[in-house]
């Protein structure tokens, strides 16, 4: 094949997202830190998906109408990091693209080139090791390709790719201490390869399975056996079933176990979330996983749409300050948990969008609430590192006045949303933000997903960790032992005042009232203050200011 028109580019793009998805749970398991994130061939797979969804929705009749609607798709759904970078990769390639009513070989190298420039240009600080030197690397080797044919021409191309993505190994120190290559690098080239196996005939399948098959049920204002609603994803297809029915029904009811393509679908409901996901880590790593507190639903939300812990294609997003006219700012929050909901909308935050760690919000999620808002200006706390591009992106793409300001925990947004409550007319609300935020550090506490070496500690799958400013700082063996290492951490302790400490959605009352007392006793000189966030997979979170 010499020339592909836009029926034939929308079929390679199709193999691009199923070999994503038939790979996704070892392109996830190449994520460095071993916390429960938003993994990268998760995001990068959703990212693509939305984008060819949007092709379905527009039924192109053009290349310049499919180039469009794919480049519009991937830019809307962009999920985190190494979304955003793969979506800025399709725009590039669009650009290149939307005049043309055929692709040879010399197009698609002017395409890989175009996305390298578009991508390069969408990161402030670009790093070597990463997704963006592989793209660059391929457009590179394609520049000096001379094929016509596309299978042979491809293969080139993704040739040089794999040795690009082998060598970030010794590009990024992390890397290297993991002994892995980047993830976003891999997931790129094994969307090309998808691409090549579709132009040489091969069947390209995902056999994926997904969190959002599973329907939602709706409870009403009842008393609950089980309260939470849990679906896992495991990264194994040979679970021991027998074994695994067999314990988990003794921890609740309505269990469904499902496998395919390496991965394992559990659906129970239950009282002991937590547990549940320690247990089935056992077998295997946890890619992806959603809690829902149906008793919560049931009492607060009442007919309203449930608020769940990861809901990947369907983000939550509430717009309940956004009634009156004549709003001056409006803020935009992304929240882990219905604790922190309460206390940013007690805050004064008009727009607030469920997020975090494990279910980074795509830029749609920021783009509808603000287009139904009618302030006269925005600010967006993304309250992750992996969702900044996301809202940057979002601000990019609507005529408002939308800012995205640089807060990397819900914590540091409540700092700021504090100080904000008294920023005036004449004030500099900017500055006031971003000042609280660079005058709050932020810790947590969460169970490692597997083994790895980080900052030269040994972890171990299991091991609590305490994080301080993303940051490893200890281990432990229960959630009072690593919070116990607080103190050691470097912050300027002489200039702090103030602890604030949030409960995670598994975390018992008891055990939490516990460790307050403990962190009360041995920070007898700071004030300590103590919430419910209910934020998932962190037992405890919190600031110190």
């Amino acid at each position: 094949m010499k020339e592909i028109g836009y029926s034939e580019l929308e079929a390679l793009f199709t193999a691009a997202l199923a070999s994503l998805e038939s790979r996704k749970a070892f392109i996830n398991s190449l994520n460095v830190f071993p916390v429960p994130d938003g993994d990268t061939g998760t995001n990068m797979s959703l990212t693509l998906r939305t984008a060819l969804e949007e092709v379905q929705k527009s039924q192109p009749k053009s290349m310049k109408e499919f180039v469009s609607s794919l480049s519009a798709g991937s830019l809307i759904g962009a999920r985190g990091n190494s979304g955003v970078i793969l979506s800025q990769i399709i725009r590039g390639m669009a650009t290149a693209a939307d005049s043309k009513s055929a692709l040879t070989t010399t197009d698609f190298t002017q395409m890989l080139a175009k996305a390298t420039d578009v991508a390069y240009k969408a990161v402030v600080t670009p790093v070597e090791g990463t997704i963006l030197t592989v793209v660059r690397r391929m457009a590179e080797s394609a520049a000096g390709l001379h094929q016509e044919d596309y299978t042979e021409y491809l293969a080139e191309v993704i040739r040089t790719g794999r040795q690009a993505v082998k060598e970030t190994t010794a590009q990024l120190p992390a890397l290297a201490e993991a002994h892995v290559v980047d993830a976003g690098a891999e997931g790129l080239v094994t969307l090309l390869e998808g691409m090549l196996m579709s132009l040489r005939g091969e069947s390209v399948t995902s056999g994926r399975l997904t969190l959002e098959d599973e329907s939602e049920e709706h409870v009403g204002p009842q008393d609950l056996t089980y309260r939470y609603d849990t679906v896992i994803l495991v990264a194994s297809d040979t679970l021991p079933e027998a074994e695994v029915r067999s314990k988990l029904t003794e921890r609740g009811d309505s269990l469904v176990m499902a496998s395919a393509g390496g991965l394992t679908k559990i659906h129970v409901h239950t009282n002991e979330p937590y547990d549940i996901i320690q247990y089935l880590m056992k077998f295997a790593p946890i890619r992806e996983g959603r809690i829902e507190d149906m008793q919560y639903q049931a009492n607060e939300y009442a007919g309203a749409r449930p608020t769940a812990v990861n809901t990947p294609s369907q983000p939550r997003a509430t717009t309940e300050g956004c009634a009156g006219d004549n709003i001056d700012r409006a803020y935009v929050v992304v929240s882990p948990g219905p604790g922190f909901d309460e206390i940013f909308r007690k805050l004064g935050a008009q727009i607030i969008v469920g997020g975090g760690d494990t279910m980074n919000p795509p830029t749609e999620a920021f783009l509808d609430p603000i287009k139904t808002c009618n302030a006269r200006s925005f600010m967006i706390f993304p309250n992750n590192r992996n969702i900044i591009m996301a809202a940057q992106q979002a601000a990019g793409l609507i005529d408002k006045n939308v800012q995205v300001l640089n807060a990397r925990h819900p914590v540091q947004a409540i700092a700021a949303l504090v100080q904000l409550a008294s920023c005036g007319p004449d004030d500099d609300c900017m500055a006031v933000a971003n000042q609280a935020i660079d005058a709050t550090d932020f810790f947590a506490v969460t169970r490692a997903t597997k083994n790895a070496t980080v900052a030269g500690l040994l972890v171990h799958e299991g091991d609590y960790m305490l994080l301080v400013d993303d940051k490893l700082v200890a281990l432990g063996q229960s959630v009072e032992e690593a919070l116990g290492h607080l103190h050691e951490s470097l912050l300027a302790w002489d200039d702090k005042s103030l602890v604030s400490v949030y409960r995670g959605a598994e975390f018992s009352e008891t055990s939490f009232d516990a460790l307050v007392a403990t962190l009360t006793e041995q920070f007898s000189d700071l004030e300590i203050q103590s919430y419910y966030g209910g934020q998932a997979f962190y037992d405890a979170v919190g600031s110190v200011e």
